[in-house]
């Protein structure tokens, strides 16, 4: 994205926003409330101080925010107080609410005095006679609606107004539902709404007469927040929503809806999400404190903010989901994973057992493995999973009637050693034991085959397993990768093209190609031998523990400290560019980007989705739901100055000539992760080209002429 500053003499800036941004996403309805990547701004990180009433976005992109001590403009790192000191006797009155209208222009609610609209970037005071306004909403239609205690109603659409009813009972929520009624809540006289200039009293099922806010849903449905709970229907009446029992009667008092058709509930306890997968809940703490979850805002690229007592949180989707502790895992690090035909995430924590999770319910398995026998390995197929154990050898769980069989088999029975280190099941329903310094051996209609270095096998010690489509069987060794078809062994290293020999994982693409990821770095086998990518970024010369490929053809890689996404074509094609490899964070949904070395640590499943075992929990990402689009970020120009003289921004601008230093603040506006976003710039007439993607935010030039510089 390119901002111009227009160029009327000779002097141009462009900026261009060069970062790297969120998907836009809604919040996706299928997680827990933990599971959301959340921020949080208080007293002691940042925020000004003051109870959160309103939340507002404009259309240039700034986040405004209503406290009990004045007006916020937000712009995703820092707060900037605004006063409108010429419409108020005082710069910190209280802003009650806040809303923007259809061209994006804000209207405030400051307690105390007239309703301020800003317009062509000047406040200004909307009058229509005395004023005691008590409540102002979005209608249904791009229009603000107004209550004033002594006018009545009013909608205001554009520069018109029309009055809709008369003066009522003192009107704290305003909404109109898709049939067109606007709904009154008021102070203590129950709820109304408004039809030909008429208001009709509906106060069926609502056992309170204070309505603190309202929620249009569609078909004229309305939900209604109260002291003593949460209500929803029409105008023949309203039933009480079912909430978690904990709560007990909760206090309402901000309602949001959100692009995915989560309803999201602000109460005196903390944040509910209604959905069809049921009632969640989140105490939000330290935003509410002693108060409560005052305002609610969904922005233009998807977040939830929330506004409390204590200060503003942020709430918004990622690409990957993460199982901890947090979510019901029994320990953060965490082994193998396999995911069985019926959608079951096996996984097995480095602290021994093996657990399953499914419909987001973690489960141990009871099968007879100890609890602190370290597994080390998972496959199967069918209704058979086979385990690969520290100490106890190979086991095979089979389930039967809603039960589970397991069967061991150790050294007593054939196996090499019983610490099996990787365990594989081929499509001829071979099992392969990979050990940790007793070799492979294959066990086969109830007896064992052993392979080791006097056969072929480049090293007994083996790390990972996989059977290509030609039948092959491949073994990953600190020494080497062998293959073993048609009863012949072949050894592959360095020599062969492999960038170390220490071979971690083994991986076939959908095209059939074979790759293996070393403690140097990824290779894939072609023309009889490995080949790297002979430009690529260091980030894949690290030591590479697990790869998978989405139904995309995106190949998903984990390092020994980072989670990648990388262009299946760029890797064949030998050429990789940084801004090829996508790195994926804690601001992506994860909790940890250090991969977990061990046989089979990063796998897709049959939903295409991608499953990593990472040092601190589970993670999860579905690719479908990645676009590749963001909502582009917005820039601005802050300010600039001219040797440490402000210069005015409004209307032309014009510098005195020969400064010695201008200095140009900018911005660009993403608040999903504006951590992310990395600026160009260049100056007509003084720069040869671009800069260099910089995360700063200030740009500045010497020396520019004797000429004075004017920006129209």
């Amino acid at each position: 994205m390119i901002c111009w500053l227009k160029q009327t003499r000779w002097i141009l800036i462009g900026i261009v926003l060069a970062g790297l941004v969120t998907d836009a996403r809604a919040l996706d309805p299928n997680r827990l409330p933990s599971q959301y990547v959340r921020e949080q701004w208080t007293i002691e990180t940042r925020f000004p101080g003051g109870a959160v009433n309103g939340i507002a976005q404009t259309a240039d992109g700034y986040l405004w925010i209503g406290t009990d001590r004045g007006l916020l403009r937000f712009d995703g790192f820092d707060f900037r107080p605004v006063s409108f000191t010429s419409i108020t006797t005082a710069s910190n009155v209280s802003i009650l609410q806040l809303l923007t209208d259809a061209r994006g222009k804000l209207w405030i609610r400051p307690q105390g005095a007239d309703l301020v609209r800003q317009k062509d970037g000047e406040f200004e005071s909307v009058r229509y006679g005395p004023v005691a306004i008590t409540a102002v909403s979005k209608d249904n239609n791009d229009g603000v609606l107004v209550s004033d205690i002594q006018q009545g109603t009013f909608r205001f659409r554009a520069d018109h107004v029309q009055k809709l009813g008369p003066s009522s009972p003192p009107v704290i929520s305003m909404a109109e539902t898709a049939d067109g009624k606007v709904w009154l809540g008021t102070l203590g006289d129950g709820l109304f709404f408004l039809t030909s200039g008429r208001a009709t009293n509906v106060n069926a099922g609502l056992p309170d007469r204070k309505i603190n806010c309202l929620l249009p849903i569609s078909n004229g449905e309305l939900w209604v927040g109260t002291d003593f709970g949460l209500y929803h229907g029409n105008d023949k009446g309203f039933r009480r929503a079912e909430l978690p029992s904990s709560l007990g009667s909760v206090q309402v008092l901000s309602m949001l809806r959100d692009r995915d058709s989560n309803i999201w509930v602000g109460t005196t306890r903390g944040l509910l999400r209604i959905n069809a997968k049921g009632t969640s809940f989140s105490e939000e703490r330290e935003l509410r404190g002693d108060g409560g979850i005052n305002a609610l805002f969904e922005d233009r690229e998807g977040n939830l903010w929330i506004g409390g007592a204590q200060g503003l949180g942020r709430i918004r989707d990622s690409a990957f989901v993460t199982y901890s502790t947090a979510t019901g895992l029994p320990f953060e690090r965490n082994g193998p994973i396999y995911v069985d035909a019926d959608n079951r995430t096996w996984f097995a924590p480095a602290q021994g057992g093996p657990y399953v999770l499914q419909n987001g319910r973690v489960q141990p398995v009871i099968s007879g493995v100890p609890a602190n026998d370290v597994v080390y390995s998972i496959s199967g197929s069918g209704d058979e999973v086979w385990l690969g154990r520290q100490r106890g050898g190979l086991t095979r769980l089979r389930f039967r009637n809603g039960a589970i069989a397991s069967q061991s088999y150790t050294e007593a029975n054939g196996l090499a050693q019983n610490s099996a280190y990787a365990v594989y099941e081929s499509r001829d329903g071979s099992v392969w034991a990979g050990t940790l310094n007793g070799g492979v051996r294959k066990f086969k209609d109830g007896h064992f085959t052993a392979y080791t270095t006097t056969n072929g096998l480049a090293s007994n010690t083996v790390s990972s397993i996989l059977e290509t489509r030609d039948g092959a069987m491949w073994f990953a060794t600190p020494n080497g990768l062998s293959s073993f078809s048609n009863g012949q062994w072949r050894t592959y290293t360095t020599v062969e093209g492999l960038p170390s020999p220490e071979v971690n994982c083994l991986f076939e693409d959908s095209s059939g190609t074979l790759w293996s990821g070393t403690s140097a770095g990824l290779a894939f086998f072609a023309s009889n031998r490995f080949q790297v990518p002979h430009e690529s970024p260091d980030v894949l010369r690290e030591q590479i523990v697990g790869m998978a490929e989405d139904k995309s053809g995106r190949f998903w890689i984990a390092t020994s400290d980072h989670v990648l996404r990388v262009p299946h074509d760029k890797l064949l094609s030998g050429v990789v560019k940084a801004v090829d490899a996508r790195e994926y964070d804690q601001a992506d949904g994860l909790e940890s980007t250090e991969g977990v070395k061990r046989s089979q640590s990063v796998i897709s499943d049959s939903a295409g989705r991608i499953w990593f075992s990472l040092r601190n929990g589970l993670s999860v990402v579905d690719s479908s739901r990645i676009t590749g689009y963001s909502v582009p970020a917005l820039p601005h120009i802050e300010a600039i100055t001219a040797d440490n003289n402000p210069v005015n921004l409004a209307g032309s601008v014009r510098i005195p000539p020969s400064p010695r230093r201008i200095t140009f603040e900018y911005t660009g506006l993403s608040l999903a992760v504006p951590g992310r976003i990395r600026f160009r710039y260049f100056l007509e007439d003084f720069d040869n080209s671009w800069s260099q993607p910089v995360a700063a935010r200030e740009a500045f030039t010497r020396t520019l002429g004797p000429a004075p510089i004017d920006f129209g």
